[in-house]
Protein backbone atom coordinates (compact mmCIF):
# COMPACT_ATOMS: atom_id res chain seq x y z
CA UNK A 1 0.00 0.00 0.00
CA UNK A 2 2.81 2.41 0.91
CA UNK A 3 4.68 1.57 -2.28
CA UNK A 4 1.53 2.14 -4.34
CA UNK A 5 0.96 5.58 -2.78
CA UNK A 6 4.54 6.67 -3.41
CA UNK A 7 4.43 5.38 -6.98
CA UNK A 8 1.09 6.99 -7.86
CA UNK A 9 2.08 10.43 -6.55
CA UNK A 10 5.10 10.49 -8.83
CA UNK A 11 3.12 9.50 -11.92
CA UNK A 12 0.02 11.70 -11.74
CA UNK A 13 1.73 14.88 -12.99
CA UNK A 14 3.13 13.07 -16.03
CA UNK A 15 -0.27 11.49 -16.69
CA UNK A 16 -1.99 14.89 -16.72
CA UNK A 17 0.59 16.31 -19.14
CA UNK A 18 0.28 13.37 -21.52
CA UNK A 19 -3.54 13.47 -21.47
CA UNK A 20 -3.61 17.22 -22.17
CA UNK A 21 -1.10 16.93 -25.02
CA UNK A 22 -3.02 14.04 -26.57
CA UNK A 23 -6.32 15.91 -26.25
CA UNK A 24 -4.98 19.05 -27.92
CA UNK A 25 -3.34 17.16 -30.80
CA UNK A 26 -6.35 14.90 -31.41
CA UNK A 27 -8.77 17.83 -31.46
CA UNK A 28 -6.41 19.67 -33.80
CA UNK A 29 -6.30 16.80 -36.29
CA UNK A 30 -10.05 16.19 -36.02
CA UNK A 31 -10.74 19.82 -36.91
CA UNK A 32 -8.97 19.27 -40.24
CA UNK A 33 -11.33 16.46 -41.28
CA UNK A 34 -14.21 18.65 -42.60
CA UNK A 35 -11.74 20.25 -45.04
CA UNK A 36 -11.15 16.84 -46.62
CA UNK A 37 -14.67 16.97 -48.03
CA UNK A 38 -14.26 20.21 -49.95
CA UNK A 39 -14.28 19.69 -53.72
CA UNK A 40 -10.86 21.33 -54.08
CA UNK A 41 -9.30 19.02 -51.49
CA UNK A 42 -10.90 15.91 -53.00
CA UNK A 43 -9.53 16.83 -56.44
CA UNK A 44 -6.09 17.56 -54.98
CA UNK A 45 -6.00 14.27 -53.06
CA UNK A 46 -7.09 12.31 -56.11
CA UNK A 47 -4.44 13.89 -58.33
CA UNK A 48 -1.59 13.58 -55.83
CA UNK A 49 -2.30 10.09 -54.53
CA UNK A 50 -2.82 8.63 -58.01
CA UNK A 51 0.75 9.63 -58.79
CA UNK A 52 2.25 7.71 -55.87
CA UNK A 53 3.27 4.06 -56.06
CA UNK A 54 1.10 1.50 -54.23
CA UNK A 55 4.15 0.43 -52.19
CA UNK A 56 4.68 3.98 -50.93
CA UNK A 57 1.00 4.38 -50.08
CA UNK A 58 1.12 1.09 -48.20
CA UNK A 59 4.25 2.10 -46.30
CA UNK A 60 2.56 5.23 -44.92
CA UNK A 61 -0.84 3.51 -44.61
CA UNK A 62 -2.56 5.96 -46.94
CA UNK A 63 -5.86 4.95 -48.54
CA UNK A 64 -8.71 6.64 -50.40
CA UNK A 65 -10.91 3.55 -50.50
CA UNK A 66 -12.67 1.34 -47.97
CA UNK A 67 -12.94 1.74 -44.20
CA UNK A 68 -9.47 3.28 -43.92
CA UNK A 69 -10.14 6.00 -46.51
CA UNK A 70 -9.21 9.61 -45.77
CA UNK A 71 -12.76 10.55 -46.73
CA UNK A 72 -14.54 8.69 -43.92
CA UNK A 73 -14.27 9.78 -40.31
CA UNK A 74 -12.91 6.51 -38.88
CA UNK A 75 -10.40 6.18 -41.74
CA UNK A 76 -9.13 9.73 -41.29
CA UNK A 77 -8.80 9.09 -37.56
CA UNK A 78 -6.94 5.83 -38.25
CA UNK A 79 -4.42 7.62 -40.47
CA UNK A 80 -3.31 10.29 -38.02
CA UNK A 81 -3.73 8.13 -34.93
CA UNK A 82 -1.00 5.74 -36.09
CA UNK A 83 1.48 8.42 -34.98
CA UNK A 84 -0.38 9.06 -31.73
CA UNK A 85 -0.24 5.33 -31.03
CA UNK A 86 3.51 5.41 -31.55
CA UNK A 87 3.72 8.11 -28.86
CA UNK A 88 1.43 6.09 -26.58
CA UNK A 89 3.72 3.08 -27.00
CA UNK A 90 6.69 5.21 -25.94
CA UNK A 91 4.74 6.41 -22.89
CA UNK A 92 3.87 2.82 -21.90
CA UNK A 93 7.49 1.77 -22.35
CA UNK A 94 8.72 4.71 -20.28
CA UNK A 95 6.29 3.95 -17.46
CA UNK A 96 7.65 0.43 -17.17
CA UNK A 97 11.33 1.19 -17.72
CA UNK A 98 11.42 3.86 -14.98
CA UNK A 99 9.43 1.91 -12.42
CA UNK A 100 12.09 -0.26 -10.76
CA UNK A 101 15.11 2.02 -11.10
CA UNK A 102 13.61 5.36 -10.04
CA UNK A 103 14.33 5.06 -6.30
CA UNK A 104 17.92 3.99 -6.89
CA UNK A 105 18.51 7.04 -9.10
CA UNK A 106 16.77 9.44 -6.70
CA UNK A 107 18.59 8.03 -3.67
CA UNK A 108 15.35 7.06 -1.89
CA UNK A 109 15.81 3.29 -2.11
CA UNK A 110 16.70 3.05 1.61
CA UNK A 111 13.36 4.59 2.59
CA UNK A 112 11.50 2.17 0.33
CA UNK A 113 13.27 -0.88 1.77
CA UNK A 114 12.76 0.35 5.32
CA UNK A 115 9.06 -0.41 4.78
CA UNK A 116 7.71 -3.88 5.69
CA UNK A 117 7.53 -5.11 2.09
CA UNK A 118 9.28 -7.78 0.05
CA UNK A 119 10.78 -7.28 -3.38
CA UNK A 120 7.96 -9.31 -4.90
CA UNK A 121 5.41 -7.01 -3.25
CA UNK A 122 7.26 -3.95 -4.54
CA UNK A 123 7.14 -5.23 -8.11
CA UNK A 124 3.47 -6.19 -7.77
CA UNK A 125 2.55 -2.75 -6.39
CA UNK A 126 4.45 -0.93 -9.10
CA UNK A 127 2.96 -3.08 -11.88
CA UNK A 128 -0.53 -2.44 -10.50
CA UNK A 129 -0.10 1.33 -10.20
CA UNK A 130 1.53 1.75 -13.60
CA UNK A 131 -1.14 -0.42 -15.19
CA UNK A 132 -3.81 1.80 -13.63
CA UNK A 133 -2.07 4.97 -14.85
CA UNK A 134 -1.80 3.54 -18.38
CA UNK A 135 -5.47 2.48 -18.31
CA UNK A 136 -6.59 5.98 -17.25
CA UNK A 137 -4.47 7.53 -20.00
CA UNK A 138 -5.88 5.16 -22.61
CA UNK A 139 -9.50 5.65 -21.50
CA UNK A 140 -9.06 9.44 -21.59
CA UNK A 141 -7.52 9.16 -25.06
CA UNK A 142 -10.45 7.02 -26.19
CA UNK A 143 -12.99 9.51 -24.85
CA UNK A 144 -11.25 12.46 -26.51
CA UNK A 145 -10.82 10.56 -29.79
CA UNK A 146 -14.44 9.48 -29.96
CA UNK A 147 -15.77 12.86 -28.87
CA UNK A 148 -13.68 14.91 -31.30
CA UNK A 149 -14.37 12.56 -34.23
CA UNK A 150 -18.11 12.71 -33.59
CA UNK A 151 -17.94 16.48 -33.19
CA UNK A 152 -16.36 17.02 -36.61
CA UNK A 153 -18.08 14.18 -38.49
CA UNK A 154 -19.90 14.82 -41.75
CA UNK A 155 -23.53 13.99 -42.51
CA UNK A 156 -22.39 10.90 -44.44
CA UNK A 157 -20.60 9.49 -41.37
CA UNK A 158 -22.60 7.18 -39.12
CA UNK A 159 -22.33 7.70 -35.35
CA UNK A 160 -22.65 3.95 -34.79
CA UNK A 161 -19.91 3.16 -37.31
CA UNK A 162 -17.52 5.74 -35.85
CA UNK A 163 -18.10 4.43 -32.32
CA UNK A 164 -17.64 0.82 -33.41
CA UNK A 165 -14.46 1.43 -35.44
CA UNK A 166 -12.70 3.63 -32.89
CA UNK A 167 -13.60 1.20 -30.09
CA UNK A 168 -12.17 -1.62 -32.21
CA UNK A 169 -8.88 0.25 -32.64
CA UNK A 170 -8.49 1.11 -28.96
CA UNK A 171 -9.40 -2.35 -27.66
CA UNK A 172 -6.85 -4.10 -29.85
CA UNK A 173 -4.10 -1.53 -29.36
CA UNK A 174 -4.47 -1.83 -25.58
CA UNK A 175 -2.89 -5.29 -25.75
CA UNK A 176 0.14 -3.84 -27.54
CA UNK A 177 0.47 -1.11 -24.90
CA UNK A 178 0.45 -3.83 -22.23
CA UNK A 179 3.27 -5.51 -24.14
CA UNK A 180 5.37 -2.33 -24.04
CA UNK A 181 4.60 -1.79 -20.35
CA UNK A 182 5.71 -5.34 -19.53
CA UNK A 183 8.80 -5.01 -21.72
CA UNK A 184 9.60 -1.73 -19.98
CA UNK A 185 9.44 -3.39 -16.56
CA UNK A 186 11.79 -6.12 -17.72
CA UNK A 187 14.23 -3.57 -19.17
CA UNK A 188 14.02 -1.57 -15.93
CA UNK A 189 15.70 -4.40 -14.02
CA UNK A 190 18.86 -3.94 -16.14
CA UNK A 191 19.11 -0.13 -16.26
CA UNK A 192 21.66 1.70 -14.10
CA UNK A 193 19.72 4.97 -13.96
CA UNK A 194 16.20 6.21 -14.69
CA UNK A 195 17.81 8.83 -16.94
CA UNK A 196 18.41 6.04 -19.46
CA UNK A 197 14.71 5.27 -19.64
CA UNK A 198 13.71 7.83 -22.28
CA UNK A 199 16.48 7.02 -24.74
CA UNK A 200 16.03 3.25 -24.31
CA UNK A 201 12.25 3.54 -24.74
CA UNK A 202 12.58 5.69 -27.85
CA UNK A 203 15.17 3.33 -29.31
CA UNK A 204 13.09 0.19 -28.77
CA UNK A 205 9.76 1.61 -30.00
CA UNK A 206 11.25 3.31 -33.07
CA UNK A 207 13.30 0.19 -33.74
CA UNK A 208 10.11 -1.86 -33.94
CA UNK A 209 8.53 0.88 -36.09
CA UNK A 210 11.41 0.83 -38.60
CA UNK A 211 11.25 -2.96 -38.77
CA UNK A 212 7.59 -2.63 -39.74
CA UNK A 213 8.40 -0.10 -42.47
CA UNK A 214 11.18 -2.25 -43.92
CA UNK A 215 8.86 -5.26 -43.95
CA UNK A 216 6.45 -3.31 -46.17
CA UNK A 217 9.16 -2.06 -48.52
CA UNK A 218 10.94 -5.38 -49.01
CA UNK A 219 8.96 -8.55 -49.75
CA UNK A 220 11.83 -10.77 -48.65
CA UNK A 221 11.65 -9.05 -45.25
CA UNK A 222 7.85 -9.31 -44.92
CA UNK A 223 8.16 -11.95 -42.18
CA UNK A 224 9.36 -9.19 -39.84
CA UNK A 225 5.79 -7.86 -39.57
CA UNK A 226 5.12 -10.62 -37.08
CA UNK A 227 7.80 -9.35 -34.68
CA UNK A 228 6.88 -5.66 -34.82
CA UNK A 229 4.17 -4.75 -32.27
CA UNK A 230 3.93 -1.22 -33.68
CA UNK A 231 3.17 -2.67 -37.11
CA UNK A 232 0.54 -4.98 -35.60
CA UNK A 233 -1.14 -1.92 -34.09
CA UNK A 234 -1.44 0.23 -37.24
CA UNK A 235 -5.04 1.52 -36.97
CA UNK A 236 -5.87 1.16 -40.67
CA UNK A 237 -4.83 -2.50 -40.55
CA UNK A 238 -6.93 -3.05 -37.45
CA UNK A 239 -9.95 -1.57 -39.24
CA UNK A 240 -9.49 -3.91 -42.20
CA UNK A 241 -8.35 -7.15 -40.57
CA UNK A 242 -7.87 -6.73 -36.84
CA UNK A 243 -5.23 -8.51 -34.77
CA UNK A 244 -4.83 -12.11 -35.84
CA UNK A 245 -5.26 -14.90 -33.30
CA UNK A 246 -1.56 -15.66 -33.66
CA UNK A 247 -0.58 -12.08 -32.83
CA UNK A 248 -2.87 -12.02 -29.79
CA UNK A 249 -1.35 -15.27 -28.53
CA UNK A 250 2.22 -14.09 -29.18
CA UNK A 251 1.70 -10.77 -27.39
CA UNK A 252 -0.03 -12.45 -24.44
CA UNK A 253 2.78 -14.98 -24.02
CA UNK A 254 5.46 -12.26 -24.24
CA UNK A 255 3.66 -10.13 -21.66
CA UNK A 256 3.64 -13.04 -19.21
CA UNK A 257 7.28 -13.88 -19.95
CA UNK A 258 8.47 -10.30 -19.46
CA UNK A 259 6.54 -9.92 -16.20
CA UNK A 260 7.81 -13.28 -14.96
CA UNK A 261 11.34 -12.31 -15.94
CA UNK A 262 10.96 -9.02 -14.09
CA UNK A 263 10.13 -10.79 -10.82
CA UNK A 264 13.02 -13.24 -11.24
CA UNK A 265 15.70 -10.68 -12.12
CA UNK A 266 14.61 -8.11 -9.51
CA UNK A 267 14.70 -10.75 -6.76
CA UNK A 268 18.42 -11.32 -7.46
CA UNK A 269 19.43 -7.78 -8.37
CA UNK A 270 22.12 -5.98 -6.34
CA UNK A 271 20.60 -2.61 -5.51
CA UNK A 272 22.51 0.66 -5.15
CA UNK A 273 21.77 1.81 -1.60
Amino acid sequence: MITAKIESKGLIKGLIIWVILFAVIIFGFSAVYPQMHSSAMEDLLGAKLDGLSPALLKTFNISVNGQASFLVAAGFFAYYFQYMFLAASIYAMMLGSQALIKEETDGTIEFLYAQPVTRREIVTSKVGVNLLILAIFWLCSFGVSLGSTLLYRQSTDSVATITKEISKIFMQESLILLFFLALGFFVSTFLKSSKQSTSVSLGIVFGFYLIGIFSDLNDSFSWAKTISPTHMGIPSNLLDKGLSGGNVLLLSVLILLFLGGTYMVYQRKDLKV
